[in-house]
C-alpha cells in the first residue's frame, strides 16, 4: 500500500505536469506562420502574420507591423500584441482559441494555421489584365495592323507600351503602362496569398497597397486589390493572365 505522502507527491507532480502542459505555447509555434482570424464580431475573416518580433494583420482591424510576444501569468498563456493582451489556448484540434480583453467586453475569436497554396515562384513573370487581352499588344511585333502609338506628352525615353502590363518579381513589382513605368519594391506574405507594395495604379490616380491572391494558376492569377484614391480606400477584383514571352 502506498503512504498517504506518496499519494500526494503523486498527485502534486500530476498537476504539475497538467500546468507544465497548459504552459506548452511558445513563440516558435507562431514564427513565421500564418493564421485566419475567426471572429463573431467580424464579417470578413481575418489573416495574422507573425514574423520573429513583428506581425502583420490584414484586414479592418490592427493595421501595420506590430510587435507580438507570449507571455505567462499563473499559468495561462498570453498573447501581446503591441499592447492588446489575448488570452490564448490551444484547442482539441491543435487550433487556438483567444480571448481578447477589452474595458467594456470580451471578445472571442480562433485562429488557424494557414498552409501555402502555391509556390511564390509561381507568382513571378509578367502579368496583363485580362480586359486588355483583345487590345493590340505593340509590344509583340506581329503582321496585325495597329493604329500608330500615341505621342509622348514629353521626352521620356521609354518605349509605348499598351496593353499595360505588371512585372513581379521577388522583391519588386513594376506597372508599365502608355509611356510610363511605375516601380515598388514588393512583400510576399509566408503563404504568397498576400503582396505589399505602393505602387502607383494605371490611372496615375491612386496606389495600391496590398493585392490578395484568390487564385493562381500556371496561365491565370485573381487578385482582389487594396486601392486608395485620395482619402477613399477601395478594393477591386481584377483577373491577371500571364504574358507568354
Amino acid at each position: 500500500m502506498y503512504k498517504p505522502t506518496i499519494i500526494l507527491l503523486l498527485i502534486l507532480t500530476i498537476v504539475s505536469c497538467e500546468k507544465t502542459t497548459e504552459l506548452s505555447i511558445t513563440e516558435n509555434q507562431f514564427q513565421n506562420k500564418t493564421f485566419s482570424l475567426y471572429a463573431e464580431s467580424e464579417k470578413d475573416t481575418m489573416y495574422i502574420e507573425f514574423q520573429d518580433t513583428t506581425c502583420q494583420i490584414y484586414g479592418n482591424l490592427w493595421r501595420g507591423k506590430i510587435p507580438w510576444r507570449i507571455s505567462h501569468y499563473e499559468n495561462e498563456n498570453l498573447l501581446i500584441l503591441d499592447y492588446k493582451v489575448i488570452g490564448i489556448k490551444k484547442s482539441i484540434q491543435q487550433d487556438f482559441d483567444c480571448t481578447y480583453f477589452e474595458s467594456t467586453s470580451d471578445n472571442f475569436f480562433k485562429m488557424v494555421e494557414r498552409k501555402s497554396k502555391w509556390n511564390p515562384e509561381s507568382l513571378y513573370g509578367t502579368w496583363i489584365n485580362k480586359k486588355h487581352e483583345k487590345q493590340y499588344d505593340y509590344s509583340i511585333n506581329d503582321s496585325v495592323q495597329k493604329p500608330p502609338t500615341p505621342l509622348p506628352t514629353e521626352e521620356t525615353g521609354i518605349d509605348y507600351q499598351w496593353p499595360p502590363l505588371y512585372e513581379i518579381t521577388k522583391d519588386s513589382i513594376k506597372l508599365l503602362s502608355a509611356y510610363s513605368i511605375n516601380k515598388s519594391e514588393l512583400e510576399i506574405n509566408n503563404t504568397s496569398e498576400f503582396l505589399l507594395m505602393d505602387l502607383t495604379n494605371e490611372n496615375q490616380s491612386g496606389k495600391e497597397y496590398q493585392w490578395k491572391i484568390e487564385k493562381l494558376t500556371d496561365d491565370l492569377m485573381i487578385v482582389e486589390k487594396k486601392i486608395s484614391a485620395t482619402s477613399l480606400m477601395k478594393y477591386k477584383t481584377d483577373t491577371l493572365i500571364r504574358k507568354k514571352r
